[in-house]
């Protein structure tokens, strides 16, 4: 595969404008590494609520860390392709110079710019129901004030959400249309915010007992929805519905634990979209730091955090807590949510304070999530477009701000009727672990194209940092790749099949089309996308042009 096998004008330009020299290269080592650690959603903790009801006996500390070592091949595989490719689009320029446009196209359209979607609409529900309501709940409780809880509870109801949402997302937008830069600065705000947070949490939940965390989530329950006896009642309530408090230790229940964790822990290498605008991109040390790095990091932190819950309220009810989750006991949610450990925690310390330090760092964090959507999309766009598979309008950067404005515009814009959709839409709700398993096939590939690229792109992996390095004779991306491939291929596919994991695992033919409609839409997805491809292909054949030629270079700066 000969570096320079390019036809003329194949490109829409030289260079994208993301990066014109080494000053607009804005975000060092240390940036994306914090980057990817925001984007694990380091205090967003779906983990914990979904686990214990669907895999009783499953054990939280062992699957967040069994996840964690599954991802490392991966991450690897990534620092592979990242070091020899280090272009802003990352996993679609991996794999569309490993496999070939089609794939490369359709996998990354499909898995990231369609879904990643609904991964918008998910933050802002993450702002409003884990930000903002547990922050005006908890100083209305402690103060007291109604009006404050009264804002909570606005903050869970579904128009409370989509405002909030969209206030979310227009914010991203401005912020990151008037420069990455800014973006940059105000992350080490999120970060350290977040961090203050998630240590106040742990704090919390370590310095807490059983029975003094019982008196306390009543006191809450009390002041903030009226109810009393709400520790007793939710166990109660639980048992009653069908929960196991007291399993016993499953094998097959961890394991399975491991793909809800990696929900999470895949993202370790998301900074990679971004690579042509980290400094020292192409350098081995840095990428392994920013994304083995900030993996490992999160999966201890993560892990610690499932230790701290079971020691503040025992393991009996955090399975009712999950029960209030996954088989919607009333009598285990409070005011009409979920017992997430940043309310328990909130609920247990009584302290406002507390509540606003815990608060102010759920609610940066889940901004930031929303930013990392639109980072990560409009740099594939750029590529795309700079490919010649997207209109040139998507590639354009604004010459004051350097940034895609036109990519992140068209963004904000497809996001608004998901928003919408996901808040409004009856199921649609649901349709939030397709995200995962579009995700998910996404990182498969590229660490498959990893695995691939000594072979498939010999003369770009020659002249990369690490290209020496083997494991008995064999290069060292393919051994670390392959292994990230089986390892994620083994995720994708529990996802698709396992029932305790959610929609995609619902099978239902007897109730064919609606008892299969997830897997419908994801498959559309997968089919839109690859039509999409062959159209563009067909467009620019008819005005002379082969797009197959850019997938034989490196794309331009």
């Amino acid at each position: 595969m000969a570096v320079a096998a390019v036809a003329p004008g194949v490109f829409t330009g030289k260079a994208s404008g993301l990066v014109r020299s080494g000053l607009d290269r804005v975000m060092s080592p240390y940036s994306a590494f914090i980057y990817n650690l925001l984007t694990m959603g380091l205090i967003l903790p779906w983990t914990y609520l979904w686990v214990p009801a669907p895999l009783p006996g499953g054990k939280l500390v062992w699957g967040i860390l069994l996840a964690t070592v599954l991802e490392i091949p991966i991450a690897f595989a990534y620092v592979a392709l990242s070091t020899a490719l280090p272009r802003s689009g990352g996993d679609y320029v991996f794999q569309s110079r490993v496999f070939g446009g089609f794939l490369g196209f359709t996998s990354v359209m499909s898995g990231f710019v369609i879904w990643i979607l609904q991964w918008v609409a998910l933050s802002g529900w993450l702002l409003a129901v884990l930000g903002f309501a547990p922050l005006f709940l908890g100083l209305g409780a402690i103060l007291p004030n109604a009006t404050l809880s009264a804002w909570g509870v606005w903050a869970t109801t579904p128009n409370g959400i989509v405002t909030i949402s969209i206030v979310n997302a227009l914010v991203a937008l401005l912020l990151l249309g008037s420069g990455f830069k800014n973006y940059v600065k105000f992350q080490y705000v999120m970060w350290y915010a977040t961090l203050v947070s998630f240590a106040v949490m742990l704090i919390v939940l370590f310095g807490t007992s059983p029975e003094v965390a019982a008196q306390r989530l009543d006191r809450f329950a009390l002041a903030t929805a009226g109810v009393k006896d709400f520790f007793q009642g939710a166990t109660a309530g639980a048992q009653k519905a069908g929960a196991n408090l007291n399993p016993p230790f499953s094998l097959l229940a961890t394991l399975l634990v491991a793909p809800i964790a990696w929900t999470s822990l895949q993202w370790a290498t998301y900074s990679c979209e971004q690579n042509g605008e980290i400094k020292d991109a192409r350098s081995f040390k840095n990428q392994m730091f920013i994304m083995v790095g900030s993996l490992i990091f999160t999966g201890i932190l993560l892990a610690l955090l499932a230790v701290g819950l079971e020691k503040a309220v025992g393991t009996q009810f955090v399975h009712a807590a999950s029960a209030g989750f996954w088989l919607g006991t009333k009598e285990a949610q409070l005011a009409g949510f979920y017992l997430w450990p940043n309310i328990i925690a909130v609920a247990v310390a009584a302290s406002p304070l507390v509540v606003i330090l815990i608060g102010v760092g759920y609610i940066l964090n889940s901004f930031q999530i929303v930013n990392n959507c639109y980072i990560g999309v409009t740099r594939i766009m750029v590529a795309m477009s700079l490919d010649r598979l997207l209109p040139e309008w998507f590639s354009r950067v604004h010459e004051k701000f350097r940034t895609p404005v036109n990519a992140h515009l068209a963004y904000f814009l497809a996001s608004l009727p998901v928003i919408y959709a996901y808040n409004k839409v009856g199921g649609w709700i649901l349709l939030t672990l397709g995200v995962t398993f579009g995700c998910g096939y996404v990182f498969t590939l590229s660490a498959l194209a990893g695995a691939l690229l000594p072979y498939r792109a010999p003369d770009i992996y020659a002249v990369s940092p690490g290209s020496n390095y083997r494991i008995g004779g064999v290069p060292w991306a393919t051994v670390l790749g392959g292994l990230g491939f089986a390892f994620g291929g083994a995720m994708v596919l529990a996802f698709l099949f396992s029932k305790q994991l959610g929609v995609l695992g619902n099978w239902n033919f007897a109730n064919f089309p609606k008892g299969v409609w997830a897997q419908i839409i994801a498959g559309a997805i997968i089919i839109v996308s690859a039509l999409m491809y062959l159209a563009a292909k067909w467009a620019q054949q008819q005005r002379g042009i082969n797009v197959e030629y850019a997938f034989k270079a490196i794309p331009p700066e």
